[in-house]
């Protein structure tokens, strides 16, 4: 199993701790905390973004599984809501990292939350190919963030 940490982040961690240890004569021992808690804030919240997106991904497998008319508009809600929860916390922990993939998710999982609110009970089998589009916008958007959480969570 690989870390969730990217290499480029402990490469620089090492960097640091390394540049401390072998430090000059000169008073560096204020220096040094101060580099190591910086790289370990940036490793802490890289690591949350990882895990949140983690969670996320779990969320969406979910939500790519169901089978709309089977499932119904409750169990479409259900599913959405744990998307909607994890998205909301991966933009929290990720802030600017991966944010044009996140915004577009966003879109593609609020346009089938508007989707779903107009079904009644009657109308869910007529609105089962918007819901299909709706839940492919979310696949397409979901792999491009995908894409990019791989590369830099492993």
């Amino acid at each position: 199993m690989r870390s969730p940490v990217p290499a480029r982040l402990l490469l620089l961690a090492m960097v640091c701790l390394v540049a401390a240890a072998c430090g000059g004569s000169g008073d560096t021992s204020g220096a040094a905390p101060a580099t190591t808690t910086a790289a370990s804030g940036t490793t802490a919240a890289a690591s949350q973004a990882c895990a949140d997106a983690a969670a996320l991904k779990a969320s969406v497998a979910e939500l790519d599984q169901l089978d709309p008319p089977a499932a119904g508009k409750a169990g479409i809600q259900a599913a959405l809501e744990k998307v909607t929860t994890n998205l909301a916390a991966l933009k929290s922990s990720a802030r600017s990292q991966w944010s044009s993939q996140i915004t577009e998710l966003d879109g593609a999982v609020e346009a089938l939350k508007a989707t779903i609110a107009g079904v009644d009970g009657d109308s869910l089998l007529s609105a089962v190919p918007t819901i299909v589009s709706d839940l492919k916008r979310i696949d397409t958007a979901w792999t491009a963030l995908q894409q990019q959480i791989d590369q830099d969570c492993g």
